[in-house]
C-alpha cells in the first residue's frame, strides 16, 4: 500500500507506513495516486537533484502542518544569491544579493557579508520549498491547461538557469581584475622639518 503523506510502499496489511507514520486505510490507495502525480509535478519542477530535495523539503510537512524547519544547504552558503538565480527564484536573488551588500555598506564588512550568508544557507531549502509550492498552485489555477501547456509552463518556470555559473565566473574574474589593477596610493616621504 502506497503511503498518501510520503509516497512510500508498504505491506498490504500495514496500519501506519514504516518511513512516516501516517495512519493507513484501504480509502488510501486513491490519494496515492494523486500524490504521485503531485510528486511527478515537483520532480519536473525541480529538474536536477529533485530526490535530494524531495528528501528535505520532508522536514517541512507534519501531517496536514506545514512548518519551518532549519537546514543547511552549501551551494546558498558559497554563492548566496547566484544560488536562488540558479533556481529562478529571482526576488529570492534580488533580496540575498542587495542584503550581501548591505553589510559592507553599513562598515560590518566580511563578518556581515559570512552572517547573511549563514542565513541564506539556514532558510534556503525551506525559501525553495514554499516556491516551488506556490508556482505549482499558481499552474494549476490556469484554467483551460493541456498537459503540454502545463509542461511548458513548469519548464519554464522551474528547473535551473546554467549560465548563472558563468556569470559568478565572470563577476569573480571582474573583482580580482579590478583589485589587481587598482592604483596603489602615492607613497610620500616623511618631512624631516623645516629646511635649513
Amino acid at each position: 500500500m502506497t503511503c498518501p503523506r510520503c509516497a512510500n510502499q508498504n505491506s498490504p496489511d500495514a496500519a501506519h507506513c514504516s518511513r512516516c507514520g501516517q495512519p493507513l486505510s484501504v480509502s488510501s490507495a486513491a490519494p496515492a495516486a494523486s500524490l504521485l502525480t503531485e510528486l511527478a509535478l515537483w520532480r519536473e519542477f525541480i529538474g536536477p537533484r529533485a530526490e535530494y530535495y524531495l528528501e528535505r523539503f520532508r522536514l517541512f510537512r507534519e501531517g496536514e502542518r506545514e512548518r519551518f524547519a532549519p537546514t543547511w544547504h552549501w551551494p546558498a552558503f558559497g554563492v548566496g544569491w547566484l544560488w536562488y538565480l540558479y533556481r529562478k527564484m529571482y526576488l529570492h536573488a534580488g533580496v540575498f544579493l542587495f542584503g550581501g551588500l548591505l553589510p559592507m555598506v553599513l562598515g560590518a564588512g566580511l563578518v556581515g557579508v559570512v552572517i547573511w550568508n549563514v542565513f541564506a544557507a539556514v532558510a534556503a531549502n525551506y525559501l525553495y520549498y514554499m516556491h516551488i509550492k506556490l508556482s505549482l498552485v499558481l499552474i494549476e489555477q490556469r484554467a483551460g491547461l493541456d498537459e503540454t501547456a502545463r509542461h511548458r509552463l513548469i519548464t519554464d518556470a522551474g528547473g535551473v538557469q546554467p549560465y548563472v555559473w558563468w556569470l559568478g565566473i565572470g563577476l569573480m574574474a571582474v573583482a580580482i581584475a579590478a583589485g589587481i589593477m587598482e592604483a596603489p596610493a602615492p607613497v610620500t616621504p616623511p618631512s624631516s622639518g623645516a629646511p635649513a
